[in-house]
Formats: structure tokens, sequence, C-alpha cells
């Protein structure tokens, strides 16, 4: 899997991380009155949207829907003279934001790597699990948890990184260019928080998925016996639950490489429509 060009540290993000740089609510400059555009009122209603399913995602903690409806109206956003007269007049602003979509197209290539290592790991679990092979499948469990671990470092990294660029940014704003260099900010941050939380849950998936697989008591030294009658009821149920469970993460691997490779791309024609703002042609 292809290193992020961040420094890896383990740990999970807090789910609060969004209030590193707003302090849990959305600053205005009175002075500038383009939070009254439609499009940055839809960029803030996507900003509360994401939030909110960051601090609850329910049902759906592996969804990236908000994420890329968030970064849909960003670019909107970017494309209006508003934007561009408020991000081009401060370089060290832009700066910070530049780094900031860099950390987040960085993560969500490294992520796209991990996605395919371990639909690769759950094909090779699942057919030792039917094969019953134990030295495959203790091989197979431990690339698999391998994969887990570094989602979940990536998933730490991301959020770290990126409030880092975003604060940079906002304090090289003065209050009279706040507000677009602030939701934009906002943006990476909160973008970061919500990608990490769904790094964080694949790698957990992975995790359980590889512990179903190959329970303590398995030698990866030779092949499993055939089940005896006394424990072939609740061999058999484990080996379900397992391939159960795989096959969740498969589902969940297929779903996530279609989204996560548009929020890829989205990230990175972001990130040049902020570049034409600080480097515009004649």
């Amino acid at each position: 899997m292809a290193p992020m060009a961040v420094p890896l540290s383990p740990g999970r993000p807090a789910a609060s991380s969004s209030k590193l740089i707003t302090g849990g609510g959305h600053v205005r400059s009175a002075s500038v009155p383009c939070g009254t555009h439609p499009v940055m009122m839809d960029v803030e209603a996507q900003l509360v949207a994401l939030r909110a399913w960051t601090s609850n995602p329910g049902p759906n903690p592996l969804s990236l829907a908000h994420v890329r409806a968030l970064l849909c109206v960003l670019d909107e956003l970017l494309h209006l003279p508003l934007a561009h007269r408020a991000l081009a007049s401060s370089c060290a602003a832009g700066d910070g934001l530049l780094d900031g979509f860099l950390v987040l197209a960085d993560a969500f290539g490294t992520f796209l790597a991990a996605l395919l290592a371990l639909r690769h790991h759950a094909a090779d679990l699942r057919a030792a699990l039917r094969r019953r092979d134990a030295a495959k499948l203790a091989s197979a469990a431990r690339a698999q948890r391998q994969v887990g671990r570094e989602l979940e470092h990536l998933a730490a990294a991301v959020a770290r990184e990126a409030a880092r660029c975003a604060r940079a940014s906002m304090l090289a704003s003065s209050d009279e260019e706040l507000e677009v260099p602030r939701t934009v900010a906002e943006a990476v941050n909160d973008t970061a928080a919500a990608s990490a939380a769904v790094f964080s849950e694949v790698g957990a998936v992975a995790d359980a998925a590889a512990a179903l697989a190959s329970p303590a008591s398995s030698s990866p030294k030779k092949r499993l016996p055939p089940l005896s009658s006394t424990r072939s009821s609740s061999k058999e149920q484990r080996e379900a639950a397992a391939l159960g469970k795989l096959q969740e993460l498969e589902q969940c691997i297929g779903e996530l490489e279609s989204e996560s490779e548009k929020v890829f791309r989205s990230l990175v024609q972001t990130r040049v429509s902020l570049l034409n703002i600080h480097t515009p042609t004649f």
C-alpha cells in the first residue's frame, strides 16, 4: 500500500475534531456580507449536515455521500468572483488551504490502495476458510489486520494534518477577508474528520472479519482436521459468521472504491481551482 505523504501515528480521531477550527460554531465577519450568497449558504448547510453525520453516522457509517455533496457545492463557491477576491488577497491563507487539500487527496489515494489490498486479503481468507487451510488462513488474517491498523493510523494522520493546515489558513486571514477562507478551511477540517471516521470504520470491519476467520485455537502449521460430530456445529457457525463478515467487507469495499475515487477526483479538482485563483492566467 502506497504511503501517505504525511507522518502516520496510531490513534482514532475524536468525533469532535471539527471544533479544532471553529470551536463548534461558525464565526462570521460582519464586514463581509458574502455569507448571504446562495452558494455560500449551500456550503454552510452541507457543513452542518456533514458534522451531524460525523457525530452520529447511524446505520451508514461507511457513507461518503455528505463528503461528496460538500465538495460539489464548494467547487461552485470557488468559481464565484467573491471567492476569487477573498482568496486571492491572501497568499498565506491560500497556501494553507492548498496544503489541506493535498493532505486530503493523498489520504484518499492511500485509502484506495488499502481497499485494493483488503479486497485481495478478503478473497484469500474466504478461500482458506472454505478449504480449511489453517496456514493460509493465519497468513491472510495477519495481512488483513495489518491493513486495518494502517487505516487507523491514516485516520489519525489525516484528521491531525488537515486541522493543522486549516488553522494555518485561518491565522493568515485578516478580519476583512475572513468569511470565504474560514468556510473553505472548515470544509478541509470537516472533510478530514468525516473521512477519518470512514477509514477507521473500514479498519474495524477488516479486523473483525480477520478475528472471526482465525480463531486462536487454529494452528498455522497444518491443515485443520475434519469436523468431529461434537464440535461441528460451533465450528460451522463460526465459519458461517466469518464468511458473512467477509462478504460484508467485500460489499463495503465495492461501494467505497467507486465513491472514494469520485471524492479523490473532486479533491484534486478543488485544489486545481484554488491554484487557478492564486496563479491566474492572462
